[in-house]
């Protein structure tokens, strides 16, 4: 591990695709977190309402639950460009760091195969959602809207691993966390 656990480390951008990859991420990241925020707002608004006596946000809990899927996962892009996913390095920790490299790529490489198929499944419930007008109970809110808002992420955490494997793999290119191919 060549960080030191709890001490996160900054981006170092090697070309003009990582730059852009990591902009998208750290964009959407905020984007996470500010819609978190709103979130937290409606819920104190929700409970000081109930408290106070004049009644919570309508559909408080159906909201909560569908910005909240939304906001998580806008942080897994940029979780991805860091390599900041957890791994177990127990057998490759005293490996040479080109080896270690490309381990580590192959494990990017897996990550970006599950996630593009999760990315496919949740286009096609995406489009389930919309052709069947399904909506939440209370608000009324159309499911297809929350679960297409989960499709970006994923594209960009399937982009992302897949440039951390190249990274790691290619032979002129320092990997993005800090070894080199």
């Amino acid at each position: 591990m060549q960080d030191p656990l709890g001490l996160p480390h900054e981006p170092v951008e090697h070309d003009q695709v990582e730059h852009w990859l990591l902009l998208a991420a750290k964009a959407m990241a905020v984007s996470g977190g500010l819609l978190f925020v709103v979130l937290i707002g409606m819920s104190l608004v929700s409970i000081v309402g109930r408290k106070l006596g004049f009644g919570s946000v309508n559909g408080d809990i159906e909201l909560m639950q569908a910005g909240t899927a939304v906001a998580a996962v806008a942080f897994l892009p940029f979780c991805t460009l860091l390599g900041e996913h957890i791994k177990v390095d127990f057998f490759t920790e005293n490996m040479r760091q080109p080896l270690k490299d490309r381990i580590d790529g192959f494990a990017e490489l897996l990550l970006g195969l599950v996630v593009a198929l999760l990315l496919w499944r949740t286009t096609l419930a995406t489009l389930d959602a919309y052709e069947s007008g399904e909506t939440t109970t209370l608000v009324g809110l159309p499911l297809w809207i929350p679960t297409g808002l989960l499709l970006p992420s994923l594209a960009l955490m399937v982009l992302g691993a897949w440039y951390r494997c190249y990274a790691m793999w290619h032979p002129n290119k320092v990997a993005p966390q800090g070894g080199a191919a």
